[in-house]
């Protein structure tokens, strides 16, 4: 299998190691046709982007270094995160038209923007720690995931059900209706087997990410390659892998 391009790499915009040249040098190495920079938007405690000023900045240096790499197309989006329980996420308007895609994956550790998410965020935090999974929560969470879905031009959903508990198959409906592709995250492909094949059987759409921290990561599909294999995922269904 040959990967076409990879949208989910971080820098040190967020919380990534290498910085956006040195991504896109690797995503060359790799042989890939795009590479895409997406940090984590500014609702993420600590690692988040800081704002509409950090991300015009990085507009800036992309086109840069487009010039610099004509070989490959560089491309600015934004892991998104959910930042209330309908479904909000903390990139605004102004931030979303300086990007050319939009990620958005649920996260701990997000800043809420209502007393309901801080109670939500708190639960997921709890249920975590202790290994918990109550039906309510779960119906919680997909509730929101689904409602930002729906709500936003969202490209894809990074690594579901990773970090916070959800119904796959809630969430995969969603992502049919609205053309969303849902994502095999290499960085944790041995995780998500059985997310992968609830929405394989559904009928979803995949695209293969890295999740990248560092340069060396980008364009590193192999644990996605063997989860894949291992599925049996045509490759129909994935929208940046070829043969």
């Amino acid at each position: 299998m040959q990967a076409t391009a990879d949208f989910h790499t971080h820098t040190v915009y967020s919380h990534g190691k290498g910085t956006v040249e040195e991504n896109v040098q690797a995503a060359i190495k790799r042989g890939l046709k795009t590479i895409g920079i997406s940090d984590h938007g500014p609702g993420h405690f600590f690692i988040g982007i800081g704002g509409i000023n950090k991300v015009r900045q990085l507009r800036k240096e992309i086109k840069s270094l487009q010039q610099k790499y004509p070989q490959i197309e560089i491309l600015l989006g934004m892991e998104a995160n959910i930042v209330d329980v309908d479904g909000t996420i903390d990139v605004t308007a102004e931030m979303l038209a300086e990007l050319d895609y939009l990620l958005v994956g649920y996260h701990k550790l997000v800043r809420p923007r209502s007393m309901a998410a801080f109670c939500l965020g708190a639960q997921n935090f709890t249920a975590g720690w202790l290994d918990l999974k109550p039906e309510r929560l779960r119906q919680q969470n997909t509730a929101a995931i689904c409602a930002a879905v729906e709500r936003y031009p969202v490209k894809a959903v990074t690594h579901p059900g990773l970090q916070i508990d959800i119904d796959t198959k809630a969430l995969a409906a969603a992502c049919i209706k609205t053309g969303t592709l849902m994502e095999i995250n290499s960085a944790y492909a041995e995780k998500l087997e059985d997310y992968v094949k609830i929405a394989l059987r559904l009928g979803a759409n995949f695209i293969v990410n890295s999740d990248a921290h560092t340069p060396e990561r980008v364009g590193d599909f192999s644990a996605a390659y063997r989860l894949i294999e291992k599925v049996k995922i045509p490759l129909e269904r994935l929208v940046n892998i070829t043969r």
